[in-house]
């Protein structure tokens, strides 16, 4: 096996490392199809299901995005030092008093990647809503960890009930680089395939486009240059993306990348440089850059 790029710096990195490890690279979009219908963990970018079936209860009548939800309840789903502080991020921005809207919540759950936010969102719609959408078990991202790293022993979704219900602290056990890495494997996993198809479809769903278009509204976006909407995730030895880019020719491509076994120097590299992103940006709108990409798997 090729030494691992320890360095994600920029893109060319980035297709350096795709090159030397294909069997841990999926890519999905059009004309690019790796690893694209093998099971894969996807971190963060799996509550693109729970947009996806927010965005089906709303369309259907079971749902409105100004239904008050309970700060204390999803307060009561949130598991410190889990999630990098996206929750408190969350409230932060938020600022709420009692109750956030359901359309606030799902908010969270995209621009801050608030896992308690898409556990709460899950109960919500129901575990087989969002099964049905991944075409794959949607679990608790909650009740994985506690599961993980708090020594329940339980179901997931037992793990996680028991803990909204009792409200207790949870002691959280901390493991080497390369044990976590094979542990955080085991969460919930989809095909790349499924998910670029999720993304292409909220692409054209005004309220799923709003939430996944929430880079847009950041200062140093340019919409005359492009229309992005994103997903990001990060695991232990994990980096993902599913973003789509529309061009200002009104020309459009969606983009799934996972890169899994990554050593701790490069998850650390690449969330600095934020190279997978540009590199997804780089395939979106220079030709000659995604046929090298393309070329580079294909001799696979």
């Amino acid at each position: 096996m090729a030494p691992m790029n320890d360095d994600l710096k920029d893109t060319e990195a980035v297709l350096a490392h795709i090159r030397a490890h294909p069997d841990t690279i999926a890519l999905m979009t059009q004309g690019i199809e790796h690893n694209a219908d093998r099971l894969t963990p996807v971190a963060s970018a799996i509550k693109i299901i729970h947009l996806a079936a927010y965005t089906d209860a709303v369309r259907k009548g079971l749902a409105k995005p100004d239904e008050p939800v309970s700060v204390a309840l999803w307060d009561a789903y949130h598991l410190p030092d889990t999630d990098g502080g996206a929750h408190e991020a969350a409230l932060r921005r938020l600022k709420p008093g009692a109750s956030v809207t359901l359309d606030e919540l799902v908010s969270a759950l995209i621009e801050e990647s608030d896992n308690a936010a898409a556990d709460l969102l899950r109960d919500r719609f129901g575990a087989q809503a969002l099964d049905e959408i991944a075409q794959a078990p949607v679990s608790t991202i909650n009740g994985e960890a506690l599961r993980i790293y708090g020594g329940c022993t339980l179901p997931p979704d037992v793990c996680l009930r028991n803990y909204v219900r009792d409200g207790q602290e949870t002691r959280l056990t901390s493991f080497e680089y390369a044990q976590e890495m094979d542990l955080v494997e085991s969460v919930s996993c989809i095909a790349p395939r499924v998910l670029h198809g999720v993304l292409a479809r909220l692409k054209r769903d005004e309220i799923a486009s709003r939430h996944l278009e929430w880079p847009m509204r950041q200062p140093w976006a340019d919409p005359d240059e492009y229309l992005i909407g994103a997903k990001m995730g990060v695991m232990v030895g994990l980096l993902s993306e599913a973003v789509y880019v529309v061009r200002p020719d009104g020309e459009a491509r969606e983009m799934v990348l996972v890169m899994r076994r990554l050593t701790e120097a490069a998850l650390v590299s690449g969330m600095r440089s934020w190279a997978p992103h540009h590199f997804l940006m780089r395939m979106a709108t220079d030709p000659a850059f995604f046929a090298d990409v393309r070329a580079a798997l294909l001799a696979r």
